[in-house]
């Protein structure tokens, strides 16, 4: 059924012909119409929506039309032959099941907002109720009933118990949680009106010709204060149950105070008169009754603070339980997981008892979330890490301390072959096949196993042991447990002892770069250098750089080494700028991993560049194909520093994962086949792959280098598949840059047939 809210316009001109009416049968029937018109309104515009609390406004319009009824009987039988009637009548009956309506109306609202259940809602409705009835009562009704006939203070008292019990339900609807309006308000304020009407009713239905008119005009205002709150868009909401009870707030304590001083106010206020002795028994019970409400509201308050006391220290739990634990596995996160750790060792060096660390590397992982995806991935993480915590002894810390790495904590275990046996018993649990789309996954991991006795260790170290211990397991063969021994110690102790070094050599000048030439085919002559690192260690040497390279790269000491590279390289192009004996094509770094993907590598390249005032051309950054394949991020920054003009060259090409057709993806301009392509490179086979390689880059835009050239069979070979470019060893060593011939030097021995050079692209 539509909604028509035309129908309040119509109740409001009714009322206002009522009022322009003078007493008398005309008016009596135009306040029947206003008051139908009113309920009217609140079946239409409920019928009109859809709302939880329908039935409530359906009561709430029969309490209006029983009102309607109530009172034009009554003004029907004022205007009677007989005048006002001393006692009840039947328009009392009407008027009075209008309270029963309007409080059943208002339950139902409490009912859909699950409020029933809502005790304290009702205690504080019961301490209004109790109030503002003996309020009214001794203050208002009885006074004004005074010499009144039983029958007729009966009466009074069953309205006011009405009102007290009306009120009672709209407190308690007012304090329910829930969403509140517009038509909130109005509904309590026309309940509130209903009061007031009564009071006023009952002060002067002694009087000669019954209540003025002022009075029966409060029935028709709250009445349209009910109608009005049934056509606004809120009203819908008054049935929408809450998020949870409504707090006890500081409003709703002053409330409950006042009701209770209620009793000392009306002594005070009657104790300039006498006071019958009913009213004193009244007092006293409602006095009782008052004092016991409020004693329950308070309990209930307390209660209600202590649950939420445990509440927030369980969400205060639970919050930091997902902050110190990986959501994924539920193991404990790295910082925990060392957290744990140190405190595990402190107690042991007060106890003198053993500490037990398994670092649990699984093996192969890459290839599963390569063959499965990630979805599959992290399903056998979190089997695993299920597993881990059912394989070791209660009270251990199974944790995760890398992508696919997790650690198992063991407290005190007794011995060493305590260890071992809980080591095993992983190691069998992580080989169990993870059920997989209805087909068995096998995955196997590597254990490394350290020991602390006496808490002799810190927990970063003790993680360095057992990791340790794991890679040794890997180099070993995969799928099987070390445990760290003095050996592995030597060998932590002999890196350590290098990176230190390295650091030290960085800081002292000891690093130099020299330059291998890059050959253009065509003319023989150089067309750019490879910037190489060596190092003469004082009292050791030459250090070869896959040495020291492999240190720096496990950890963040390689990138200081980049840092000083480009710096370095930045510098020396800047000198041969200055001699005119640039190479046109500049100078090609290596690029780490960790560089790369470190969030400062752009601004190292922009600021080498720029503090010898180095066009970007000139400086070409080698990446190996892994970087770009394993590590979504080196795109970003590759492509960030392509965008400034610094050409990229793919390094080591041939000996990762990337296909030819991707080629026409990678932020490059160069492509450098790996030494192992350019070896065999004179057998037929290898020469026809080397081709396919060289044609492929080309129709992508791609220069091509070949690199580990040293002999002329192989350059031979380079030069008919179409290579553009080459170094190695038949060519030039690597050499410092005072070292080096001319640029314009031609570096290919002998004759050699035409090549297409073609030059990197610039996109």
């Amino acid at each position: 059924m539509p909604h028509r809210p035309h129908l309040l316009p119509a109740a409001l001109v009714a009322a206002v012909l009522w009022a322009a009416a003078p007493p008398g049968p005309a008016g009596t029937a135009l306040f029947a119409v206003t008051g139908l018109l009113l309920a009217a309104t609140v079946v239409v515009a409920t019928a009109g929506r859809a709302t939880q609390a329908a039935r409530a406004w359906y009561l709430a319009a029969a309490g209006l039309a029983l009102l309607v009824v109530g009172h034009a009987l009554g003004l029907a039988q004022r205007l009677g032959p007989g005048g006002p009637p001393a006692g009840p009548t039947t328009a009392d009956a009407f008027c009075l099941a209008t309270y029963a309506a309007m409080a059943a109306a208002a339950a139902v609202i409490l009912r859909s907002r699950r409020a029933l259940r809502d005790w304290a809602g009702w205690v504080d409705g019961a301490v209004v109720a109790v109030a503002v009835g003996l309020l009214s009562w001794v203050v208002v009704v009885e006074p004004a009933l005074d010499g009144a006939a039983a029958a007729v203070r009966l009466l009074a008292g069953a309205y006011t118990a009405g009102d007290a019990v009306l009120l009672g339900v709209l407190a308690a609807f007012s304090g329910s949680a829930g969403p509140r309006g517009a038509a909130s308000r109005w509904l309590v304020s026309g309940a509130g009106l209903l009061l007031v009407a009564h009071l006023m009713e009952t002060l002067h239905r002694l009087a000669p010709g019954g209540p003025p008119r002022w009075v029966t005009a409060l029935w028709l205002l709250a009445g349209l204060l009910v109608a009005g709150a049934a056509t606004l868009p809120s009203a819908a909401l008054l049935g929408a149950p809450g998020p949870g009870r409504a707090p006890f707030t500081g409003r709703r304590a002053l409330g409950v105070a006042v009701a209770v001083l209620t009793v000392p106010v009306v002594e005070l206020v009657r104790g300039a008169t006498p006071v019958p002795a009913a009213d004193h028994r009244l007092l006293q019970v409602a006095s009782v009754v008052l004092v016991g409400l409020a004693l329950t509201r308070m309990s209930l308050a307390v209660g209600d603070a202590q649950a939420s006391a445990r509440a927030r220290t369980a969400l205060q739990d639970d919050l930091a339980h997902q902050a110190s634990h990986d959501h994924l596995t539920g193991a404990a996160t790295r910082a925990r997981t060392l957290q744990t750790v140190e405190a595990a060792l402190h107690r042991a060096r007060r106890s003198g008892s053993l500490v037990g660390l398994l670092l649990v590397d699984l093996d192969h992982f890459k290839a599963v979330n390569d063959a499965h995806g990630h979805a599959v991935g992290d399903l056998v993480l979190a089997a695993t890490a299920e597993r881990l915590r059912a394989a070791v002894r209660t009270g251990d810390t199974v944790g995760r301390v890398g992508g696919d790495v997790l650690v198992v904590l063991l407290e005190a275990p007794g011995s060493e072959a305590a260890v071992l046996e809980v080591a095993h018993r992983v190691l069998a649990a992580v080989r169990t096949p993870v059920a997989v789309g209805g087909a068995p996954l096998v995955v196997s991991a590597s254990v490394g196993v350290a020991l602390s006795r006496d808490g002799d260790l810190d927990a970063d170290r003790l993680l360095r042991e057992a990791d340790a211990a794991a890679q040794r397991a890997k180099a070993d063969g995969r799928g099987r447990l070390e445990v760290f021994d003095d050996a592995l110690r030597a060998t932590l102790a002999e890196r350590a002892d290098l990176e230190a070094a390295i650091r030290a050599g960085l800081r002292r000048g000891e690093f130099a770069l020299h330059y291998q030439p890059v050959v253009d085919l065509r003319t023989g002559v150089t067309v750019s250098y490879e910037a190489l690192a060596r190092w003469d260690r004082p009292g050791v040497g030459s250090v070869p750089p896959g040495v020291f390279i492999t240190a720096a790269e496990r950890g963040d000491l390689v990138c200081d080494l980049g840092r000083w590279v480009l710096r370095t390289a930045a510098r020396q192009l800047a000198a041969w700028r200055a001699a005119g004996e640039a190479p046109p094509h500049g100078v090609a770094v290596n690029i780490s991993a960790r560089h790369l993907m470190s969030d400062t590598v752009v601004a190292d390249v922009v600021g080498a560049l720029a503090a010898e005032d180095v066009p970007p051309a000139l400086l070409t950054l080698e990446i190996t194909e892994t970087v770009l394949l394993d590590h979504p991020v080196a795109h970003e920054h590759l492509r960030a520093l392509r965008h400034l003009g610094v050409p990229v060259s793919i390094d080591d090409f041939g000996t990762g994962y990337t296909s030819i057709g991707q080629l026409q993806h990678l932020p490059a301009t160069t492509l450098k086949i790996d030494r192992s392509l350019v070896a065999p490179a004179a057998e037929p086979a290898a020469g026809a792959l080397v081709a396919l390689v060289v044609h492929a880059a080309h129709a992508f835009g791609l220069a091509v280098v070949a690199e580990g050239v040293e002999t002329p069979e192989q350059l031979v070979a380079l030069r008919e598949a179409g290579c553009d470019l080459a170094q190695g060893f038949l060519l030039a060593r690597p050499l410092p840059a005072r070292s080096l011939p001319p640029v314009r030097t031609p570096l290919v021995p002998g004759p050699l047939p035409a090549a297409r050079l073609v030059e990197p692209r610039t996109r």
